[in-house]
């Protein structure tokens, strides 16, 4: 009697904890977003739906904030700080600024002054802050004393400036600053597996349903991807390219990033692109390298403290560090040499 019983009970807690079970699998939920001029794609693995549908509603209030922060030409702090920074002897640092500011003084360091945020104004005058044209009054103005990050004097959470042109665009660095800041939210809310790609750059964490995050990197000639490859864990893989937001004029291609050195858009290189952990890293030194990677890659690469990038010229060249090969599977069918 006392044996029927207990194995009816264990016959009844097997079919709880199945039931559990099948209650706990993890499912993937997906959220398309449209900000910082892209679309920003979030998928996330979890257990509880309930609670991944509330961290999407969470990151898209997370990056409206971020733009009415930073975005370079619509009203903003940053907008309103740079109108400032331009008509008074200092100014104030909104708090939501410092530690981006911060970051692009550190960068525009180690990058050997190619990264620049300071070149917002110029940027503006090749009429890549929403006006129709191009004013090019503006742009041999500013190419005469073109503004650095040298030029933007700190104290005390006050700033002045010693060039009239300099304004701040963060549009080299807020991309990974964001993703990176949202990262760390998922992170301390208990999200193990999640993929977030803004435009093509992508952060990732764990895996997909046991398998590796299988990731495309734009092919910068056509529509497709010129490389695929698979990322688990904490991973940061973001690309720079002549092709995202650009112009022809007289057939020139005008694009938005700029040599801060000759104070026009860069040349010979078609994209660049690095992983590494640091979503940050990854958006400043795919901008970097797409500024001089092909002069000055080996060395640009130390000085930023990464391993593995691939950059991809007009000649349809690709030059990818030993490290990254090793990683990457190429979909087509270019010259490829292979630095150490």
């Amino acid at each position: 009697m006392y044996r029927s019983a207990n194995c009816k009970l264990i016959k009844f807690l097997c079919g709880v904890i199945l039931l559990v079970g099948c209650e706990q699998q993890p499912q993937l939920v997906e959220q398309r977003l449209l900000q910082f001029g892209t679309v920003i794609d979030v998928s996330l693995i979890h257990h509880d739906l309930a609670k991944s549908e509330q961290a999407l509603i969470e990151i898209e209030q997370q990056l409206s904030a971020y733009r009415q922060s930073w975005h370079a030409w619509e009203d903003s702090d940053l907008s309103r700080f740079n109108q400032a920074l331009g008509s008074s002897a200092s100014v104030a640092i909104p708090a939501s600024l410092l530690e981006l500011i911060s970051l692009s003084q550190r960068y525009y360091l180690s990058s050997k002054q190619l990264f620049n945020p300071a070149l917002g104004k110029l940027i503006a005058g090749y009429g890549f802050h929403g006006q129709p044209d191009p004013d090019q009054a503006l742009i041999k103005t500013i190419q005469q004393d073109l503004p650095t990050m040298d030029d933007l004097i700190i104290q005390d959470r006050q700033a002045s400036s010693r060039n009239p042109h300099l304004q701040l665009d963060f549009g080299g660095i807020a991309k990974g600053y964001a993703i990176g800041l949202i990262a760390v939210q998922l992170d301390r809310q208990g999200f193990e597996h999640y993929l977030i790609n803004a435009g093509g750059d992508i952060v990732t964490s764990g895996n997909k349903f046991g398998k590796a995050w299988q990731i495309g990197v734009q092919n910068p000639y056509q529509p497709g991807a010129i490389a695929s490859i698979g990322l688990l864990g904490k991973q940061s893989l973001f690309t720079s390219g002549n092709y995202q937001r650009f112009y022809r004029k007289g057939g020139k291609l005008v694009h938005h990033i700029i040599d801060p050195r000759s104070g026009e858009p860069s040349d010979q290189i078609s994209s660049a692109t690095v992983l590494t952990s640091d979503p940050v890293l990854a958006d400043v030194a795919a901008t970097t390298l797409m500024i001089d990677g092909l002069m000055d890659h080996r060395a640009l690469a130390g000085s930023l403290g990464i391993k593995d990038f691939m950059i991809i010229d007009e000649q349809q060249r690709i030059t990818i560090s030993a490290s990254l090969a090793q990683k990457i599977e190429l979909a087509a069918d270019l010259v490829v040499t292979v630095v150490e």
